[in-house]
């Protein structure tokens, strides 16, 4: 049994999100299916390196199969390829050591946020058309109270929180060039909704709606009269997972 890795790129604007769901169209549920068509109708499990919600894209989501297979890396990736739909392509295909687990043995992953103040009908799904001018040196201020470890509880889904919420943030920046901004975060894990939640606090900040203390509350996890702002799905990328 040969095990897979795979690097996918998908536009998650016509899906809801990653993981398979009974009765919904997903990243994972198409490229299963396409598995599944290549291989004799095999069932065949593919493992994630984390999910995307309904709406989120990827440039280099990672996963990872087992199969006997005598074909070639590249004769998998072009077959997946012709059987995907166009909204996903597999950028790679390479046979890895049988302990590597796309989920369990990433280090760190990387996330990128797109906005833009300046709105095209042509981006509305890849980014968020804020409306009001930002304060960048107010965002890139809140933006390095994340580095470290930090219990993010806070800025999860509260449905989804878990017995330890600690993660730990190696990078976190803003950058505006004209009308386009992006938020760069790199963690060793996030939790549900993180980022946006994030994202979508700190621009609050940045217009001048809550306060840098206030914001800092919420990272300490202190007790808070105001509760974090979610930014929309369509502005966040999974950029990159590291091994």
């Amino acid at each position: 049994m040969n095990n897979y890795k795979l690097l996918i790129s998908y536009d998650g604007t016509e899906y809801c999100g990653w993981q398979n769901q009974p009765n919904m169209k997903t990243i994972q549920g198409e490229i299963e299916s396409a598995l599944r068509k290549i291989f004799n109708n095999q069932k065949i499990s593919l493992i994630g390196s984390g999910r995307t919600d309904s709406g989120v894209h990827a440039l280099n989501q990672a996963a990872n199969f087992h199969i006997k297979t005598n074909m070639s890396d590249v004769q998998i990736k072009n077959a997946l390829n012709a059987n995907l739909d166009n909204s996903i392509f597999v950028n790679s295909c390479v046979a890895v050591s049988d302990e590597f687990h796309a989920r369990f043995s990433a280090l760190k992953r990387e996330y990128v946020y797109k906005a833009t103040t300046d709105y095209s009908p042509f981006s509305k799904n890849y980014e968020w058309k804020i409306k009001y001018k930002l304060n960048l040196e107010k965002l890139n201020y809140c933006s390095q109270l994340l580095i470290g470890e930090h219990d993010f509880s806070k800025f999860c889904k509260s449905t989804s929180r878990k017995e330890n919420n600690n993660c730990n943030i190696f990078e976190s920046k803003w950058n505006m060039k004209n009308e386009k901004i992006a938020y760069t975060i790199v963690s060793d894990r996030f939790l549900h909704h993180m980022v946006r939640l994030l994202v979508g606090t700190m621009v609050e900040v940045g217009v001048g709606r809550i306060s840098i203390s206030e914001f800092k509350c919420l990272v300490d996890n202190d007790s808070c009269s105001m509760n974090p702002v979610k930014a929309p799905a369509n502005g966040l990328f999974l950029k990159n997972v590291f091994y």
